[in-house]
Order: structure tokens, then C-alpha cells, then sequence
């Protein structure tokens, strides 16, 4: 009775260690789906730097680059380091449990030798029959007859746990030289991308260099985007003040913000509700720079005004709409590139930087609907879509609006 229980314990141990080794599995894919994610994110700007055509007339934006792929290394050897320590934990664990069931295995097996013997020297089944005949009433054979019948049973039962326990000691084994493998990849992959991060320090520091020794240039530079960028954002300040305007000489009212129908006030309040939730204007990219003023992220000496957010994204991207909203202005630069303004309410978003646009005018548009392609820049490579959000006629910090990556 006592071993029969024992055997239920263990098997019982054996589930909830299943149920949790399956959980553990669970969290450990994620990290490495997250790990492999950014292991083609780093693939993808290597192939921006390595599309630069001229590396001394694109060196902000190739700093830029190796910024955020050194981020994107360091990133993997976090997710590598928590993939490490759920290994460990996984070893650790089939190893106790291999433990166990080996001497269980051992128990069994020596209930099992010894039922085998007493079995071979009471194999007479004229004994047997004897021993159930001298029974002094039915009642005692009949308890006899079972009792035969229950010791065969065990027999059997010691049997199949014996071969239920063979068939998990392989299953755990086979468990345990996965991970120990797995374990020495990802130690050895964590080395290699460590010694990547010095070599891409090291190219990185050599370019900081070659600025700091052309200050001047690159001030004068930054300077020139700052005022191209600046003269688009008060053009779209002026449409957006028309807006206002227009909408509250309707009502006959006079205002610095939206004077809304009831069916804006609707889409308003939705945009709203939706905050910190809304996707992104592309499928995929990363923000190579923030909303507000701040320091340039490499001539330092140099600060610039950020309306909106800017995104790197992959060659042939499209830009789409974050919500459902109606197409207010398509604004035409000298240089070919695009500006589209798109109204939610007293809400209004504005996609730059694109080439070819799939929308006009007064169209209306639902959430993720493509806008327009966005402009690959032949020189750098590089698809940057320039992305901000204005509330009435103030600019707000996309990021609190669209949902984390």
C-alpha cells in the first residue's frame, strides 16, 4: 500500500512538473521569437550602412544607424542572458526529476524480482488449486480466488509502471542534452555579439571623430534640416489654424480650438479612448528620433525641435492612417516628397516624406488603411517616415498615442 502511494506521488509530481516545464516553454519561445526578431532587425541596418554610398557624406545618418543597432545587440543579450537562466532552471529540474524516477525505477524493479520468484517457487497450479480447496467455506475460496487474481493484477500494474517510467527517464534524457546544447549555443552567440558591440564601438567612435574634427560641417548641416523642417510644420500650423477657423465661423462662434459636430465629437472622443493604443503609422521601423527639444543625438553642441516623432523603416513601406479619420490636405514640396494631413475630430495626423499617395482629398479612411508610399532616399538608403499628431493646434507626443512596438 505504502509503494502504491509512493508511485502516486511521483506520478502526480511528474504532471505539475510537465504543467510547469510546458508554461516555462511557453515564456522561453517568446524570448526566443523577441531574440530571432531582432537578430533580422540588426540584419536589416547593416544593409542600410552597407547601401551608403558615400560614408563621409552620410555619417550622421550611419552613427544613427549603429546607435540603434549596438541598442538592438545589447537587447539581444538580455533576452539571451533570461533564455539562459530558464534553461538553467529546466536542467536543473529534469535532472531532480530524472533523480527521482530512477530510484523509483530501482523500487519497482525489486518489488517486481521479487514477486517473480515467490511467483516461480508457488508456480505449481496444483497448489494453487489445493490451497483454494482446502478452504473451510465458499466464502474463504471465493476470498482466495481473488486474492490470486489481485497479486496477477499487481503484477501487471508493476509492469506498466515499470515501462511508463522507462518511456519518461528517455523523454527527460532526451530533454536534458537539448538544453545542455541549447545552453552552449546561446553562450557562444552571446560571446560573438559581445565582441561585435567592441568592434561596432570602435567604428562608431571613429566616425564621433571624423565630426568632432568637421564640427562646423555638421553644424551647418543639422542647421539646413532644421529650417526645411520648420518651414513645412508652419505650413501645416497655418491649413490646421484654417480648420479651426472655418469650423467656428460655422457655428458663428469665435475659438482657438474646434468648434465639432456631434459626429466629430464622436470620432474625438473615440480617438481618445484609444490613447497609448493606436498602431503604428508603418507595419514596421524603429524611431531614429523623439518628440520636443532636445540635443541633437550626436553633434551635441547642435539642439533641435522635434513636432512629431521620426521613424527608419523598410525600403517600400507604406505609411497607413492610425485611426479612421477624413483626408484633409495633400501638401507637394519642391523636392517631389509629399505631406499628408488627415483630420480625426479636433485630432489631426500628419504622415511626410512620401512619394506615390493612394488617397485624395475628402476620402475617407479607416485605421491601418495604406496612404502612401514612403520615400526611400537614394543616397542613404534609408525610408524614413517624418510622423506628428496635433490636438486642436497644438502638437502632442505621438508616442503617448501609438501603441509600444
Amino acid at each position: 500500500m505504502f509503494n502504491r502511494l509512493k508511485f502516486i506521488f511521483l506520478l502526480t509530481t511528474l504532471i505539475l512538473y510537465s504543467t510547469s516545464c510546458y508554461a516555462q516553454n511557453l515564456t522561453q519561445k517568446d524570448l526566443e521569437l523577441k531574440r530571432i526578431s531582432l537578430v533580422n532587425e540588426i540584419k536589416n541596418i547593416q544593409k542600410l550602412i552597407n547601401n551608403s554610398k558615400d560614408e563621409k557624406k552620410l555619417v550622421l545618418e550611419n552613427i544613427e544607424n549603429l546607435n540603434y543597432k549596438l541598442d538592438l545587440q545589447n537587447e539581444i543579450i538580455k533576452i539571451t542572458n533570461n533564455e539562459l537562466n530558464i534553461i538553467s532552471v529546466s536542467i536543473r529540474n529534469n535532472q531532480e526529476s530524472i533523480n527521482q524516477l530512477q530510484k523509483s525505477q530501482q523500487i519497482l524493479k525489486s518489488q517486481y524480482s521479487e514477486m517473480i520468484l515467490k511467483s516461480y517457487k508457488t508456480r505449481s497450479k496444483t497448489g494453487k488449486l489445493m490451497f483454494i480447496f482446502s478452504s473451510v467455506n465458499f466464502q474463504q475460496a471465493l476470498k482466495r480466488i481473488q486474492y490470486f487474481k489481485q497479486y496477477s493484477e499487481f503484477q501487471n500494474n508493476q509492469l506498466q509502471k515499470i515501462a511508463v517510467n522507462t518511456k519518461e527517464l528517455k523523454s527527460l534524457a532526451n530533454k536534458l542534452n537539448n538544453d545542455k546544447n541549447l545552453q552552449l549555443k546561446l553562450v557562444s552567440d552571446n560571446k560573438k555579439i559581445k565582441n561585435n558591440i567592441n568592434l561596432e564601438i570602435s567604428k562608431k567612435n571613429n566616425l564621433l571623430n571624423f565630426i568632432s574634427n568637421n564640427q562646423t560641417k555638421y553644424l551647418r548641416e543639422i542647421k539646413l534640416k532644421q529650417q526645411k523642417t520648420a518651414k513645412i510644420d508652419k505650413e501645416i500650423e497655418k491649413i490646421i489654424a484654417k480648420a479651426i477657423a472655418e469650423s467656428n465661423r460655422k457655428k458663428n462662434t469665435s475659438s482657438k480650438l474646434f468648434a465639432l459636430t456631434p459626429e466629430a465629437k464622436i470620432l474625438s472622443n473615440n480617438f481618445i479612448s484609444n490613447k497609448g493604443k493606436l498602431p503604428w503609422p508603418v507595419e514596421k521601423g524603429y524611431i531614429s528620433l523623439k518628440y520636443g527639444k532636445q540635443p541633437h543625438p550626436i553633434v551635441k553642441t547642435a539642439t533641435i525641435q522635434s513636432n512629431g516623432i521620426r521613424i527608419i523603416t523598410a525600403s517600400f513601406q507604406k505609411a497607413r492612417t492610425i485611426f479612421n479619420g477624413t483626408v484633409y490636405r495633400i501638401i507637394s514640396s519642391k523636392n517631389g516628397s509629399k505631406t499628408l494631413l488627415i483630420q480625426h475630430g479636433n485630432f489631426f495626423t500628419v504622415y511626410k516624406n512620401l512619394s506615390d499617395i493612394y488617397v485624395k482629398k475628402g476620402d475617407k479612411v479607416s485605421t491601418k488603411q495604406e496612404l502612401g508610399q514612403i520615400i526611400t532616399n537614394k543616397s542613404s538608403g534609408q525610408t524614413i517616415l517624418s510622423f506628428s499628431l496635433f490636438r486642436d493646434n497644438k502638437t502632442e507626443n505621438p508616442l503617448l498615442w501609438i501603441g509600444k512596438k
